[in-house]
């Protein structure tokens, strides 16, 4: 693989059903494509993998690997078995979407390249239209409030309500990050204004964690809200290493937030980054919880397990997507700390 400065840019294209055109920026080796969040190119489409595909610079040019998804990743309607180069006038096919390969594109041809919700994308951003959203998060012991995860909704006439759509939207333009930031602040602002005072964790993305970048960001929001009680979740595809991990806790710790590992149990989750770096929140994946009253015995006691082994080591743990009173005893039967999901409540304004 070579170096990401020396990448040459690749395009996919897509057209969608009203004839309108879709244009992916392949700036950087490799290039994740998938359905999982903080993929290069998330694709919310049945039939595509939470890692799917992904695209790899070589000294001969940009080639294709599937990463074992479940119903594959075809090159001009063949599936692929092995890594393959592309060349310009290929076609891609990931669930039922079509991606045509281009080659470089000099910056005279960008210019006829429209991505259809660019317009109304730059101007929600200039508007900041986002609805912050709160979900709160409760003890098993006694039911108690004892927090809120924010999310960032909007409405806008153009452009798709779901935060997933929207990031999808947001990646090719180069926004990911201006529309994180904008979630997070906009309902941070407004806790604030309102004096809630139980914790309040908010999201990042994998991209954000330049932590130079990072550190600068989040003084300016301490600032900004000094009297919140805040943590951030740290999503695993952004573990990067332990040393990285260190560096965060230590950055994090300067501005009075915790921290907080997302998502344990979904891919592959780090043990021994979770341990050294000793997060104060672990969010076991909803994957692991739903229907965990119905699972075998090994399988719970396996989950029993990790969270006393997180407990131990001084971290609370909470069972993500709670949906219904026999997860949510099963949970506190387990051991866990703490919970949210639908049967305590759905994200809401407040």
């Amino acid at each position: 693989m070579i170096p990401d400065e020396h990448t040459t840019p690749l395009r996919l294209e897509r057209k969608s059903q009203d004839g309108s055109l879709w244009v992916i920026a392949v700036e950087h080796s490799p290039f994740i494509i998938g359905r999982r969040e903080g993929s290069n190119l998330l694709l919310t489409a049945e039939g595509v993998s939470r890692k799917h595909a992904e695209l790899l610079e070589t000294s001969d040019g940009w080639r294709i690997r599937d990463c074992n998804s479940t119903n594959g990743t075809f090159v001009n309607g063949r599936r692929l078995t092995e890594t393959l180069l592309l060349n310009h006038g290929d076609y891609i096919t990931i669930g039922d979407i079509r991606f045509d390969v281009v080659g470089q594109i000099d910056d005279s041809e960008c210019t006829m390249i429209i991505n259809p919700d660019a317009e109304n994308f730059e101007r929600m951003l200039d508007l900041k239209a986002v609805i912050p959203h709160f979900q709160p998060m409760i003890s098993l012991s006694d039911g108690a409030l004892i927090g809120y995860e924010v999310l960032g909704r909007i409405i806008y006439e153009g452009l798709p309500n779901s935060p997933t759509e929207l990031f999808q939207i947001s990646r090719p333009l180069g926004r990911q990050i201006e529309l994180s930031e904008l979630f997070r602040n906009s309902a941070l602002e407004y806790a604030a204004q309102i004096g809630v005072k139980e914790l309040i964790l908010f999201n990042t993305l994998p991209e954000e964690m330049n932590l130079e970048s990072l550190a600068r960001s989040l003084k300016k929001l301490r600032l900004s809200v000094p009297d919140l009680k805040l943590g951030m979740e740290l999503h695993e595809n952004a573990i990067t290493d332990v040393r990285m991990m260190k560096r965060l806790r230590s950055m994090l710790n300067e501005q009075d937030m915790m921290l907080v590992y997302d998502d344990f149990g979904a891919g592959q989750s780090r043990l021994i980054e979770l341990l050294d770096s000793v997060p104060d929140i672990v969010k076991f994946d909803r994957a692991l919880i739903q229907n965990i009253q119905l699972r075998p015995e090994v399988s719970r006691t396996i989950i029993e397990t990790l969270v006393k082994m997180a407990r131990d080591a001084g971290i609370r743990t909470l069972a993500e997507g709670v949906n219904s009173r026999e997860e949510a005893a099963t949970c506190k039967a387990i051991g866990f700390e703490l919970a949210q999901g639908y049967y305590f409540g759905r994200p809401a304004p407040l």
